[in-house]
């Protein structure tokens, strides 16, 4: 866009004058132009949309937003990828831009007196969870498997929220539904494949993502019962990185409502990042993480000498590396590589508020794992996805101190922690997912195998462990009982899961989606596994408005946990022998030591009949979409059901009234089962929302409550011939939950973040502290007192971030951010640990609490 202007001399007009003319023309071409631009205020910004190839890729939708008024210019890119606004001067823009099958993109621009070059906006393909399109119609179809109510967190997002300690699931895990978890926790997958652990450094994480298609055939367990990291890949175009630190120290925290001195802790986190291509076809992605933790343990005992009040240093160090290298070997072919290094120290660690110092362990945990995958686009409508893990693992955990340990439930714990394990694993993961459209179907299908070998030495408690009701019978030296391990403590042993699942996505008509799906599981050394479960959704836009009714159900099955078979094949009865003796004399005598040697020995082991537990899920859910934008309001019910649970079972206790076992040569007979159960439902309403493109908020509330007879694979009953009175409250269970999530971009490049949780209070067991039936476990409930009857306080937290990035260049690649954390605002005092054990000093109030308000200060430099 310009002006053109033509001189004219006459030959009437002095050479002075012509002159005068000429230099008044010029003049003209400089000034006018520019008065006449200021004066419109608009130039043109061009917009080219491409993939990574190259190619232009049409129908694009770009969005211009004008950082300073707000406003929104909307279009969509033409034939040639090409779209153009109009544009003000000394502005500054966002670009946006989102394809079908590529990951969106934002580019900022600043554009002052002049004319801007054309921006290019290379969109990349989907990372590894890229899905096979049905037709360019399909946005006014509703999914059945993309449900608004997951809950997503690009780094973008992350680097905008308090995040303590640098832990980039800290936030997504308040988003986890405990009820659906299993027996493990929460199912983690990286890029894809499944883990043991996240653990990378934040700046290679690309986004995490809770509840993403619920009823999924292809996952294990539920959309609330997994977390999906996906990491971040090298640019194309240009090398750029980033180095952080993130800095904590006790001097400006608030000091812990249980410490009688406020307890050191320091900690520096540092990170750096570089990324960018090595050719035309390959890119890099490189990132390193390096934690130097001085934390301090809180000790609040009573011991014989009166109140403990000590603050322990507990050291760690750890380091995490990354490596990522993409290769495009063609349109449809991309090969990723990438290699993941761990080394964790730590030092004094696993004290908690009733042990003495001496029961410290130090720990280390060193990993080396390498993934391949491999991506076929075969045409326009099928997919081919090919997985390879390989990793190999060390753990050690050592006590401190081998002295025999004393244990006083409710009032102190010392000697030894009894903690002597050594673990060896090497594994790896295969698996192949095919993606297929055809017409109205989605085709989704494939399988894989989980292989895990692995040697462990356990020698835990070869020191022997002291058992006291109360702090009245320790004084009065009255112990319990006396356990004590002694054998051969190493084993090896594997474990071998393998999987199928088909599914199939039906778009029935432009308001009706159907998935439909089953998934099989088998491991190798369960012998009866009934592992079918079908899953399906629905989803329903009546009239096709911004109304959206959703139906699933579905089975979940888990899998056995490999500490199972270790246990089971340690302590078999004569390769570690377990003793315990009953009203043993304290301390030692000889002649009770060598007394061991004629006493019976306990044993673990596996019910012949174990199999697979399962959930049940059913949900209903309405969402609807509000105003312009992504505002969404979801309310789902949920309702649960676990069948055949684990759970522990000591099918040799004594019976009931008598100190006779049904088997006289052994002692007790732990055996874990498959046959708990649960029951849970819960309400909850979701909103996901943005007020004037400058608060984006999330906020969950939920409803809901879950019982069971079982705490845990791990968990023995109060009485091992009556299991009705375990039927209670789940350990997890919070009859309300509120997380609310939100940064607010402020002016002059400021940026607030927050998090606000509030949870009604945990359930806590109450026992006598005695063992009146004599199976050697002093876990015996009063009389009508059902389990997990006491109900501890309530949860609320406030954690804050303000932000100020500060633009080196006005391309806005290059730039610092400086931000100040604060955790616990306003130093509420959360009280944790409530004790339930009646013969406890300290019974039915708490015995720690969460930290008082913490500050974190981090700098980051983008470049």
């Amino acid at each position: 866009m310009g002006v053109s202007y033509q001189i004219r001399t006459s030959r009437f007009i002095t050479p002075i004058s012509k002159t005068m003319a000429l230099l008044a023309g010029l003049v003209a071409l400089v000034v006018i132009p520019r008065a006449w631009g200021a004066e419109q205020g608009r130039l043109v910004l061009k917009v080219a949309v491409t993939d990574e190839t190259g190619a232009a890729v049409p129908g694009a939708k770009i969005k211009l937003l004008n950082k300073a008024s707000e406003e929104t210019l909307q279009a969509t890119s033409d034939e040639q990828g090409q779209f153009e606004f109009g544009a003000q001067l000394s502005t500054d823009y966002v670009v946006t831009v989102r394809a079908r099958g590529f990951e969106e993109a934002a580019v900022p621009v600043h554009i002052d007196g002049s004319q801007p070059p054309p921006v290019r906006v290379v969109l990349e393909i989907s990372e590894t969870r890229e899905r096979v399109n049905v037709t360019a119609e399909a946005d006014s179809v509703p999914s059945a498997n993309e449900n608004p109510d997951a809950v997503q967190f690009d780094h973008n997002v992350l680097n905008d929220l308090p995040m303590k300690n640098g832990d980039p699931l800290g936030i997504p895990s308040l988003f986890v539904e405990p009820g659906v978890s299993g027996a493990t926790g929460p199912r983690l997958i990286v890029d894809g494949v499944e883990t043991d652990s996240v653990e990378l450094p934040v700046t290679s994480i690309k986004q995490i993502d809770v509840n993403r298609s619920p009823y999924s055939a292809e996952f294990s367990r539920p959309g609330r019962g997994r977390l999906e990291v996906t990491t971040r890949r090298g640019n194309h175009h240009r090398y750029k990185g980033r180095i952080s630190t993130l800095l904590r120290n006790s001097s400006i925290d608030a000091r812990n409502a249980f410490a009688a001195v406020q307890p050191l802790r320091q900690r520096a986190i540092s990170e750096a990042e570089v990324d960018g291509p090595l050719t035309r076809k390959l890119t890099f992605f490189l990132s390193a993480r390096y934690d130097l933790n001085n934390e301090s343990s809180v000790i609040d005992a009573l011991t014989l000498e009166g109140p403990l009040s000590e603050n322990v240093k507990a050291p760690l160090r750890n380091t995490h590396l990354f490596g990522r290298f993409d290769f495009r070997m063609n349109p449809s072919n991309k090969v990723t590589v990438y290699y993941k290094f761990k080394n964790k120290f730590g030092r004094n660690q696993g004290i908690r508020s009733f042990d003495l110092p001496e029961r410290a362990t130090n720990t280390f945990d060193h990993e080396n794992e390498f993934k391949i995958i491999e991506t076929m686009t075969l045409s326009g409508y099928s997919m081919n996805q090919l997985y390879m893990t390989l990793k190999q693992e060390r753990e050690d955990t050592n006590a401190i101190s081998r002295r025999t340990a004393i244990i006083v439930p409710g009032a102190f714990s010392a000697g030894g922690a009894q903690i002597e394990q050594h673990l060896r694993e090497t594994g790896g993961n295969i698996q192949d997912f095919v993606g297929v459209t055809d017409g109205i179907h989605t085709l989704r299908f494939g399988g894989g195998a989980r292989l895990k070998y692995l040697r462990a030495e356990d020698a835990s408690n070869f020191g022997g462990t002291y058992t006291f009701s109360s702090l009245e019978d320790f004084a009065n030296n009255r112990p319990l009982f006396f356990k004590l391990n002694e054998g051969d403590p190493r084993v090896s042993y594997n474990q071998e899961e393998y999987y199928t699942f088909l599914q199939d996505e039906i778009h029935v008509r432009k308001d009706l989606s159907i998935s439909l799906g089953v998934r099989y599981e088998r491991q190798v050394n369960v012998r009866n596994y009934r592992a079918l479960a079908p899953r399906l959704a629905l989803a329903y836009a009546p009239g096709g408005s911004h109304t959206v009714l959703r139906v699933g159900a579905g089975a979940f099955y888990e899998r056995r946990p490999e500490i199972m078979a270790r246990q089971s094949l340690l302590y078999n009865g004569w390769r570690i022998r377990q003793f315990v003796l009953e009203d043993p004399s304290y301390p030692p005598s000889p002649s009770q030591l060598s007394d061991l040697s004629l006493a019976i020995s306990s044993l673990v082991r596996i019910a012949p009949n174990l199999h697979f537990p399962y959930l049940w899920q059913g949900s209903f859910a309405a969402e609807q979409k509000l105003g312009r934008g992504q505002n969404y309001l979801t309310v789902e019910f949920m309702g649960l059901r676990g069948v055949d649970l684990y759970r522990l079972h000591n099918i040799n206790a004594p019976f009931p009234g008598t100190r006779f076992r049904p088997d006289p040569f052994f002692g007790n007979i732990d055996q874990f089962e498959s046959l708990g159960t649960s029951r849970g439902y819960n309400v909850t309403v979701t909103y996901k929302g943005q007020i004037r493109r400058r608060l984006d908020f999330l906020s969950q509330y939920t409803l809901g409550r879950t019982a069971d007879d079982a705490s845990g694979y791990s968990s023995l009953p109060a009485n091992n011939y009556d299991y009705r009175s375990e039927w209670g409250r789940s350990d997890f269970d919070r009859r309300h939950r509120l997380n609310v999530v939100g940064t607010y971009q402020l002016p002059r490049d400021f940026r607030l973040g927050g998090v606000v949780t509030w949870w009604s209070g945990l359930p806590f067991n109450i026992t006598t502290g005695f063992d009146d039936n004599h199976d050697t476990v002093a876990n015996d409930r009063p009389a009508g007192i059902s389990r997990n009857a006491g109900k501890g306080p309530a949860y609320a937290d406030v954690d804050m971030r303000f932000a100020k990035d500060f633009r080196l260049r006005p391309d806005g690649h290059t730039q610092v951010q400086l931000a100040i954390d604060t955790f616990n605002l306003f130093n509420h005092v959360i009280l944790a640990n409530y004790v339930g054990v009646l013969t406890s000093p300290f019974f039915g109030r708490a015995n720690g609490a969460y930290p008082a308000r913490e500050m974190q200060l981090s700098f980051r430099f983008n470049f």
